[in-house]
């Protein structure tokens, strides 16, 4: 089983403990009902731990025959929604128009609802995947930016469509890897 985390749940006021993030995680779940492992998870965490949890209205419990059955409660789901959905913060990084090399002003939010439709697609309901292409547009904005190729900018449309952002990843992890600039290391 993998346990996707939300690291946001250890910026709650509410104080939580690494049992609890796992918990919370997988209450969160939406796949939890059919999971056998859910069992030993909830099983490695004490009753007190679950109840604070439940008193801090992050969670509620109902019992359903034998069954306990946990849900994240609104205050819970509220606080983990963004102030704005993940497309329109890719769309805000993404620039309205550039100016072509041949001096043309060309427009590069078009098919808003087409693209709108392609990220949720490709991102599914993974706020990580969101997360990634949110920061691969911004990586190669501000490269585009530095080096005064803005004007060579795909559209969204065709960013999202041949999976631009596969390059910035490779660049991404290159610079990463390459940290180092020459002429900066000891001998």
């Amino acid at each position: 089983m993998i346990i996707e985390v939300n690291t946001k749940l250890l910026h709650m006021p509410e104080q939580i403990n690494t049992n609890q993030l796992f918990f919370l995680s997988t209450v969160l779940d939406k796949n939890q009902k059919s999971n056998q492992d859910v069992r030993k998870i909830v099983s490695l965490i004490s009753d007190d731990e679950i109840q604070y949890l439940i008193d801090q209205n992050l969670i509620s419990s109902t019992t359903e025959g034998d069954a306990i059955i946990y849900r994240p409660t609104e205050k819970l789901t509220d606080f983990l929604k963004p102030s704005k959905t993940y497309f329109e913060q890719f769309s805000e990084i993404y620039p309205k128009y550039v100016l072509r090399p041949d001096g043309t002003k060309a427009y590069l939010k078009t098919n808003i609802n087409r693209c709108h439709h392609l990220f949720n697609l490709y991102t599914g309901l993974s706020e990580a995947m969101a997360q990634h292409l949110i920061e691969c547009l911004d990586f190669e904005v501000s490269k585009k930016v530095r080096t005064g190729k803005l004007g060579y900018m795909k559209t969204m449309y065709k960013w999202l469509v041949e999976h631009a952002w596969e390059e910035s990843e490779q660049e991404m992890s290159d610079t990463k890897t390459n940290s180092t600039a020459y002429g900066t290391e000891l001998i």
